[in-house]
């Protein structure tokens, strides 16, 4: 049960209330109240015993003084007066939260106003209507629209909600959280600073433009080397490797820095087995890789053909192109797009599963509309696979189409059922990209 009025119902509430009548004895005496930790029908919470100034005392409950006229349940219930709104529970509701500020007796005892029998609190009442609504209901924590989250996020930490509550509505509101360990020596500490945190030196910020000038150069480098103008520079006319090419030589000065750069993080990392678990750890590690392979092979052989093959070998160059994802160490937009996908991962398994449905329901009908139709496009359901994907997807490369009518209302339906299931996933992104964007400077870190 739970009553919330905007008005002073302070006369009414005096009235009905057993203490504070209890408070004030026959003869006008103030009677006074003490806490007690025994524990009564299995509950923990602090008893109030009224005791008059001889050493009698009664208990709220059936031993109340003979002048108790009000209901006897009306002893558990609890009036909370946040900044002049009120709200009315019972006791037993608050104490399912024992570790929080109103579920333990002690904690909400020195906000209790004996002479009007409540609790005040001077807070933010938009904010603690929520607050009330999770000690009534329980399940998670959800911020009021017109309540900012920095002024929420103050109010739970005060009336002290359990931390895992917080740590999750931190989550949920896209907090970017980072646990930061540091070195134990000195030396370490500063080093580890300068390549991982740039904000914290000068030193450190031109380290980070530096990484990412090189990083870039890199990227440039291995689009540009692919153009068939520059095929002709990786051989000398005697057939040898052409060492003194300009590629060979930028693209050696920037894996001398990456590998500079991921030696000495290792050396001072405070945790080793931790450092090689990061995403962008591994990325450091193996952006590097192609071009020692590369170069072995050819020291191996000195033959220019060996140099063309080893540089032509797929995975190789493919490997080369993770160096993109260094720049998200440097990038605040790259992280939040990261962090993005990751919380956005339930919304986009969602639109996975209903593009398939619409793969294969789409498919098979086009594949029976299109059967025994002339010069069809469509011999198979599989054929149907691919024609359904860029039907849906609007590409319309025009290399499979429907011939027959039938096919060509299948294909419209088609069309906008595929305009409809890629609008699935848009507002899942969309609102969990705004959060982690909203918090890209990090104010949720450790």
């Amino acid at each position: 049960m739970a009553v919330v009025s905007m008005f002073n119902q302070a006369p009414y509430r005096r009235a009905h209330s057993s203490r504070e009548r209890l408070n004030v004895d026959n003869d006008g005496g103030d009677l006074w109240i003490s806490q007690s930790g025994e524990r009564h029908n299995n509950n923990h919470s602090l008893e109030y015993k009224l005791r008059s100034k001889g050493g009698a005392s009664s208990r709220c409950g059936p031993h109340l003084a003979s002048n108790h006229t009000c209901n006897i349940k009306t002893c558990d219930r609890i009036s909370i007066n946040v900044s002049g709104q009120y709200f009315e529970t019972w006791r037993g509701t608050l104490e399912k939260h024992p570790s929080t500020l109103l579920g333990d007796p002690r904690k909400r005892q020195k906000f209790y106003d004996k002479r009007r029998n409540e609790y005040f609190f001077d807070r933010h009442r938009p904010a603690f209507e929520a607050i009330f609504n999770y000690y009534q209901y329980g399940g998670r924590l959800n911020r009021p629209e017109p309540v900012p989250d920095d002024i929420f996020l103050t109010e739970l930490e005060f009336f002290e909600i359990e931390k895992d509550m917080i740590d999750e509505y931190r989550r949920e509101e896209g907090y970017m959280t980072e646990k930061i360990v540091l070195p134990e020596r000195g030396w370490q500490r500063k080093i580890w600073m300068v390549m991982e945190y740039p904000e914290t030196s000068c030193i450190a910020y031109a380290v980070a433009i530096i990484s990412v000038v090189i990083t870039l150069l890199s990227i440039v480098l291995f689009c540009v080397e692919t153009l068939p103008v520059f095929s002709t520079n990786h051989c000398s006319a005697e057939g040898n490797p052409n060492f003194l090419d300009p590629f060979f030589v930028l693209e050696s000065i920037c894996t001398a820095w990456f590998t500079v750069e991921v030696l000495i993080r290792i050396v001072v990392c405070p945790n080793k087995p931790q450092f090689f678990k990061d995403f962008k750890n591994l990325v450091d590690c193996t952006a590097i890789i192609p071009y020692y392979v590369t170069l072995s092979n050819v020291l191996t052989s000195m033959s220019c053909e060996d140099a063309k093959s080893s540089s032509s070998l797929s995975f190789l160059r493919v490997i080369r192109l993770v160096r993109v994802f260094k720049l998200t160490k440097h990038s605040a937009g790259l992280q939040v797009l990261i962090l993005t996908f990751r919380a956005s991962l339930q919304g986009l398994c969602l639109f996975l599963v209903a593009i398939v449905v619409c793969i294969l329901l789409f498919s098979s009908a086009i594949y029976f509309a299109e059967m025994g139709i002339e010069g069809s496009h469509i011999h198979s359901i599989p054929d149907g696979f691919w024609w359904a994907i860029i039907t849906m997807t609007t590409v319309g490369y025009g290399d499979k189409y429907p011939l027959g009518p039938v096919g060509k209302i299948i294909g419209s339906i088609c069309a906008l059922a595929g305009v409809l299931t890629l609008a699935i996933p848009v507002p899942i992104i969309t609102e969990n990209f705004n959060k982690f964007y909203a918090h890209k400077t990090g104010r949720g870190r450790v």
